[in-house]
């Protein structure tokens, strides 16, 4: 059957993979997702090339080291590194997908090469940052996606602000993004996507799955769960908040939206302000069953699905 729905979305995938395990269960999704053409998984902060070698592994051992892992910029900042276990016997030059020592330099010429592109951003913004400062032109011509920030809500829906980690780490990285003239951003805050976990028949169905991806994606938590003495829970997942960015960057469906200004002030805290960039904010996640049955769907599935019928692809820019 010929798929008449619109073209998949060339993407950028900007990540911290390999410091918590959201990260990878986001790749995941992405990976599953007919909406979107992934053109490259760049890496940031900590050590970036370690964390190239997290995801190239994973994507070598989904089936999908047809993707190019793009190097971006490494910062001592203290980020935690959980994977090594998974990474440290991973040689990045067995990747078939090719690996850019400059990945900010190959996101540029892709965005070069692609009339619209959208990044998704589910790593504190350093390498973002860079790209915005080496060419904000080519910024200009992008939509961004990205997880971070707290407006009236902490994690698990508690209330309260809180300076949110992916913000808070780089927060020089976080104002010049925000400052940048992309085109559109959409942004994800705890508000919305800090108490997505699957647990019971959800979770059960992901650990019974045969799929590359869900099987790859519990292979690191087992790891992820070591390194952290087991601080994962045993039959659930963690806190999965990049998984609600890469929903957002396709789809408004289960989620309430907002046009705010918003700036990051001098200590990490993202706030509503008159002289803010105005961005399209997800404040509320309406229909978490949803949204997580959604997501199981996909970690699930053995191949990429066909798009959903009727779903309105892009209805999350029409605001």
């Amino acid at each position: 059957m010929t798929n008449c729905g619109p073209k998949p979305i060339p993407t950028i995938l900007d990540t911290d993979i390999g410091n918590d395990i959201d990260d990878t269960w986001a790749l995941g999704m992405l990976l599953n997702s007919p909406e979107f053409d992934l053109k490259l998984v760049l890496t940031s902060t900590g050590d970036a090339r370690y964390r190239a070698k997290v995801a190239a592994g994973f994507l070598e051992a989904c089936g999908r080291d047809d993707i190019p892992v793009g190097i971006g910029v490494s910062r001592a900042d203290g980020s935690p590194e959980t994977m090594h276990e998974y990474a440290d016997s991973y040689r990045l030059e067995q990747y078939s997908g090719g690996i850019w020592e400059d990945g900010v330099g190959r996101a540029l010429e892709l965005i070069a090469a692609e009339p619209e592109l959208t990044v998704i951003g589910i790593a504190p913004l350093t390498t973002l940052a860079e790209f915005c400062r080496r060419d904000e032109r080519a910024v200009s011509r992008c939509r961004l996606t990205v997880m971070g920030g707290s407006i009236a809500k902490r994690h698990r829906g508690a209330a309260g602000v809180v300076a949110e980690y992916n913000i808070k780490l780089d927060v020089l990285a976080a104002q010049r993004t925000f400052r940048a003239p992309w085109r559109e951003i959409l942004l994800t805050p705890l508000d919305h996507c800090g108490d997505i976990a699957l647990s019971g028949v959800n979770y059960r169905k992901i650990a019974e799955s045969a799929a590359p991806v869900a099987r790859n994606i519990l292979a690191q938590y087992a790891v992820w769960r070591n390194y952290w003495k087991h601080g994962g829970p045993a039959h659930a997942s963690s806190i999965l908040y990049d998984t609600a960015a890469v929903h957002l960057a396709y789809s408004g469906e289960f989620t309430r939206l907002e046009r705010l200004k918003l700036a990051v002030d001098d200590v990490g805290f993202t706030r509503i302000s008159p002289e803010g960039r105005e961005m399209l904010v997800a404040t509320e996640m309406t229909d978490p069953a949803a949204f997580q049955q959604r997501l199981v769907e996909r970690l699930i599935t053995t191949q990429p699905i066909e798009r959903i019928e009727n779903e309105k692809i892009y209805s999350v820019y029409s605001y």
